[in-house]
C-alpha cells in the first residue's frame, strides 16, 4: 500500500474504511477471473502503467490466458479507445509480462515481410504546406509538403481510429469530425499529448511520383 494510502487510512478511517468496503463488495458475486479482467481494463482506462503490469500479472495468476486478456481489451474497444489498446500491449511487452512478448516476436517477423508500397501521388500534383489526402479504403493516407520534402501519416484518428475525412482539412491543421480532435502539420502532432499524434509512414520520392510504405499489420 502506498504512503498515501497509509496516511489517510490513519487521518480519515471511517471515510476510508467505507471506501475500503466498498471495494471488497464491488464485484463480490463474479468469479475471480471476470474480476481480474475489469481490473485490467481499468487501468488501461486510466493508463496506470504500474498498476497496468501488477493486475494483468495477478489476473495470469487466476488463471486467465494472455489471449483472454487482449479479447477482454478489443471488446472494451468503445470506451478505451485503440491508442489506449496500443499503449497497454507495448507496456505488457516492455515488462515482459509472458504471454506478449512471445507475440510481438511473431508480429515482428510477420511485420517485416509484409510491408506493401503504395504510389500515392506525383509530387507536382501536392500543394505546399497544407495537407492532402490521399489512398483507397483502408489506406487512407495525410501529406504534406515542403518545398521537395513530403510527409506523410495514416489518415486516422489516434483517438477511437476513425479515418480523417478531406473535409476536415484546414490548411496545416486536421480535424476529426467524431469527437473533435485535432492534428497539425508537418509533424503530425496532437495538442493533447505527444502519445495522440499520428502515425507517420516511410516516404520515398522516384521519378517525380510519391510513395508511401503501408505497414500491414
Amino acid at each position: 500500500m502506498s504512503r498515501a494510502l497509509d496516511y489517510l487510512l490513519r487521518e480519515r478511517p471511517r471515510a476510508m474504511g467505507a471506501y475500503f468496503e466498498f471495494l471488497r463488495d464491488a464485484g463480490s458475486r463474479l468469479d475471480p477471473r471476470t474480476r481480474a479482467l475489469i481490473s485490467v481494463i481499468t487501468k488501461v482506462s486510466t493508463q496506470t502503467e504500474k498498476g497496468l503490469v501488477q493486475y494483468t500479472r495477478k489476473a495470469l495468476a487466476a488463471g486467465v490466458s494472455s489471449e483472454e486478456i487482449l479479447d477482454a481489451l478489443l471488446a472494451a474497444f468503445p470506451a478505451l479507445g485503440l491508442s489506449r489498446i496500443v499503449w497497454a500491449v507495448d507496456v505488457l511487452i516492455d515488462h515482459g509480462v509472458a504471454g506478449f512478448g512471445e507475440a510481438q516476436a511473431q508480429a515482428q517477423e510477420e511485420h517485416d515481410v509484409e510491408a506493401e508500397v503504395i504510389d500515392v501521388a506525383a509530387l507536382d500534383e501536392l500543394p505546399q504546406g497544407r495537407a492532402v489526402k490521399r489512398g483507397g479504403p483502408g489506406r487512407a493516407v495525410l501529406l504534406y509538403r515542403e518545398g521537395d520534402e513530403v510527409r506523410a501519416f495514416k489518415a486516422y484518428c489516434t483517438h477511437h481510429g476513425m479515418e480523417l475525412m478531406e473535409r476536415g482539412i484546414d490548411g496545416d491543421t486536421v480535424t476529426c469530425f467524431q469527437h473533435g480532435w485535432q492534428f497539425s502539420m508537418p509533424a503530425g502532432s496532437c495538442p493533447r499529448g505527444a502519445q495522440w499524434a499520428l502515425e507517420g509512414l516511410p516516404v520515398s520520392l522516384d521519378d517525380g511520383r510519391v510513395r508511401v510504405t503501408w505497414q500491414v499489420r
